[in-house]
Parts: structure tokens; C-alpha cells; sequence
């Protein structure tokens, strides 16, 4: 599994005031507690106050200080990205691509001239995804189109789009479903998703979390935006990958066990 660290994002509070204040410190310590606890990407987001065009590259080189794996660029900006792709010391992803008209137009470019990975979410025109059809069609559009493009079928990683149980019951379905699809049809390409939107608004995340990863994984997810000092989740990971035959002899799977990074930490009952 490969695994894009989601903490460095401007619009978490603890990290907007960071970057606000120029912390680099705390910033730095982010980056590092992610790569530490097994992230093989850095998600880096740097929207506050409508400047990101400002704060996305002081976010790439402050974390680029610490660490030495490769960066996600996530900013709706065209021009935070413009700046900030120069920066990258390695390949970098940029998060993300849409099929709507104008985001496509301003990031495609971008992808090809850099030479980068890119994240595909389908989203279209249309809005957000309701079921398994209109993720297909999207998908369809967005990995066809970049290919006819140049960009290698390994260069992208196709996000069916996760969304919140509470409100769309029939959302994490339609996703899994649509990962199985993507995954059978377009096999060179890599599927990933922000998990942990699933299960916004809802009490015990993290086990709705860890559960729902296990299940994409074996629907063909590869690539998943999470928060890897979530130690449920983790495990989930290392859990399914061993039980689908995905970790030779179950390797992973026992040197996570001897590190510490399986044990499922519980509160005791409260009395009465």
C-alpha cells in the first residue's frame, strides 16, 4: 500500500495557525511523525486566507528540510501550483485532476509539463458522483483522456471519490464498486481515496475508517490519502494485505507486529 500522509493540511486549524505564523517547526515535526509511522508521500495543502499561492511553496520547502519522499501538491490554484512544482527535489503528485472544464484545462498542462503523477477525482461538470455509473463515466473520461494525453497509465491514480456514510448511505458502496470496475478495466492504473471522509459526522472514526480501508483493499485500492500515525487504520492495512496474499509469507505483516504497530489500544469500561 502506498501511503500519502494527510496531516499537512492548512485547513486542519492546529496547521493553518502554523502556517499562518510561519512555524516551521511545528511543521517540520508533522512531516517527520508522518514519515516515521510509514508514509511514502506527503500530502502538502497550504489554502488559508485565499493565499495558497504564497503558503504552498513555503510548505514544500520547509518540509523538504526534513524529509527526503516525495510531495503531494494539493491547492485548487493553478498558480500555487505553478509555483511550487519547481520546488519538488522529487517526482511529485498533484492533488488532484477533475473532468470539469476549466480544472482539467488548468491542470493538465501542468501534469505534462513537470512530468508528474496526478491524482483523477471524478468529479464532473455535473457535481459530485451518486452511484457506481456516473463514477464509471468519469473515470472512463479522465483516465482516457490523460492517456491520449502522454501521460503513462502508471502516472495516474484514479479516486472514484469517498464520501460520508451519514449523509449518502449508498456512497461507500458505490465506491467499492467502482474501484473493482476501474481496477478490472484500466489494471496499469492505480486506485486511491481519502478514507477518512467516509466517515465524517459519525461517532468512533476510526473504526469506521479502519474497516472501510480493509474493504477497498480488496477491491483493488492500492494508494489511499490518510493519516498514518492512525495506528487502527495501519493495522487494518497490514491485516488485509496479509490476508489477501499481498504480503509475501505475511513479511509486513510480522514486522509490524514486532514494532509494536498491531496492537489495538483500548479504553477500559467506565464504571457504572
Amino acid at each position: 500500500m502506498f501511503i500519502v500522509g494527510e496531516r499537512i493540511n492548512a485547513t486542519r486549524k492546529r496547521i493553518g495557525e502554523a502556517v499562518l505564523a510561519g512555524d516551521a517547526a511545528f511543521i517540520r515535526q508533522e512531516a517527520v511523525k508522518q514519515v516515521d509511522a510509514g508514509a511514502n508521500m506527503l500530502d502538502v495543502n497550504g489554502g488559508v486566507a485565499a493565499k495558497d499561492e504564497v503558503y504552498l511553496p513555503w510548505l514544500v520547502k520547509t518540509v523538504q528540510e526534513v524529509v527526503d519522499v516525495p510531495l503531494c501538491l494539493d491547492s485548487p490554484s493553478g498558480e500555487a501550483l505553478r509555483r511550487a512544482l519547481p520546488l519538488c527535489k522529487k517526482t511529485p503528485m498533484i492533488n488532484s485532476i477533475t473532468a470539469e472544464d476549466e480544472r482539467y484545462a488548468e491542470v493538465l498542462p501542468l501534469v505534462k509539463q513537470f512530468n508528474t503523477k496526478v491524482i483523477a477525482l471524478c468529479m464532473s461538470q455535473s457535481g459530485t458522483p451518486k452511484g457506481v455509473e456516473d463514477r464509471l463515466e468519469t473515470a472512463k473520461r479522465l483516465v482516457e483522456g490523460l492517456a491520449d494525453a502522454g501521460v503513462p497509465m502508471e502516472s495516474i491514480h484514479l479516486d472514484p471519490g469517498v464520501f460520508p456514510t451519514s449523509v449518502g448511505a449508498e456512497q461507500p458502496r458505490a465506491y467499492l464498486e467502482a474501484l473493482g470496475a476501474v481496477h478490472a478495466r484500466y489494471p496499469k492504473v492505480h486506485l486511491i481515496g481519502g478514507i477518512s471522509n467516509v466517515s465524517f459526522g459519525l461517532p468512533v472514526r476510526k473504526l469506521l475508517n479502519a474497516t472501510f480501508i480493509a474493504m477497498a483493499i480488496g477491491r483493488g485500492l492500492d494508494s489511499a490519502i490518510i493519516d498514518p500515525t492512525d495506528q487502527p487504520m495501519m493495522a487494518s492495512i497490514y491485516a488485509a494485505e496479509a490476508l489477501l496474499g499481498m504480503d509475501e509469507y505475511c513479511a509486513g505483516y510480522l514486522k509490524a507486529f514486532r514494532a509494536g504497530k498491531l496492537e489495538q489500544k483500548t479504553e477500559p469500561p467506565k464504571a457504572g
